[in-house]
């Protein structure tokens, strides 16, 4: 009877470990997604730079400003310099 019941105390920790180590894994592959999205974002900046339409840099900075690459503050700075060159 002892021993069922060191066993039933076993598998319960058993199942919490692997529990624990599903919600680990999960933290890592969304912080690896997060990662590669911004990683994505920063190159589509970098691009945007070097693009040398005055109407295609406009729509692209307005995409970035839609999709939440850059705020308000960003968006007005790169729209202001886009205007003077």
């Amino acid at each position: 009877m002892l021993i069922n019941i060191v066993y039933i105390l076993i598998g319960l920790i058993l199942l919490y470990v692997i529990y624990i180590a599903i919600k680990a894994i999960n933290v890592g592959m969304e912080a690896k997604n997060s990662h590669k999205f911004m990683q994505k974002n920063k190159n589509d900046k970098k691009d945007f730079l070097e693009d040398n339409d005055l109407v295609e840099k406009l729509s692209r900075l307005n995409e970035l400003h839609k999709s939440g690459s850059i705020n308000n503050e960003e968006f007005e700075k790169a729209k202001k310099k886009i205007l003077k060159d």
